[in-house]
């Protein structure tokens, strides 16, 4: 899918940028584009990281859209399929066990500040729909109470606050759903 960023670097643009499905080889990018975020971030206990072996097997097994210009990753979302882990955010939901192989979790959507102000966020999240693996009902999501930007665009993707709770080992987090 090809978009026009309207603004790059807080400023009026016209940069072309082109949303992607993303497998293992684009491992490398996401970790840096990661690690590079968190770091600008003035709160960056808001974003909890990954490693790069987690984002590689995610790569290769869940669902994951990037937005790149040309080659440079300024953007990506992560889509997790978690089946009956303890990892699946339907376990503090109240879904029942045997139904939490119908959700998935968005687990990560990273845009470089160079991109914000674009929507990308939303814009990710909705290129990745119609690919969600069939069969999946639900969504759920975390977010912390403190990082409205990206709550205000879950929210504005259909997610509705469903608890808030310490999670990741005493993170204050929202946790999120949205119905399929």
């Amino acid at each position: 899918m090809e978009l026009i960023l309207q603004k790059v670097c807080g400023r009026s643009a016209q940069l072309p940028i082109r949303l992607r499905r993303c497998g293992p080889a684009d491992a490398a990018a996401f970790f840096a584009l990661q690690n590079e975020v968190r770091a600008a971030m003035p709160h960056p206990e808001q974003f909890v990281p990954d490693t790069l072996e987690n984002i590689t097997a995610y790569l290769r097994e869940d669902l994951c859209i990037g937005a790149y210009d040309g080659e440079r990753l300024g953007a990506y979302f992560i889509l997790r399929y978690c089946g009956r882990s303890a990892h699946n955010y339907a376990a503090f939901l109240g879904v029942p066990r045997e139904e939490w192989e119908h959700w998935a979790n968005a687990d990560s959507a990273v845009v470089h500040p160079d991109w914000r102000g674009n929507g990308l966020q939303r814009k990710l999240l909705e290129a990745a729909l119609p690919l969600v693996r069939p069969g999946i009902v639900g969504i759920g999501a975390t977010v912390s109470p403190e990082n409205q930007y990206s709550l205000n665009n879950a929210l504005a993707c259909g997610f509705v606050i469903a608890d808030r709770r310490e999670m990741y080992g005493g993170y204050d987090r929202y946790l999120l759903k949205k119905m399929l």
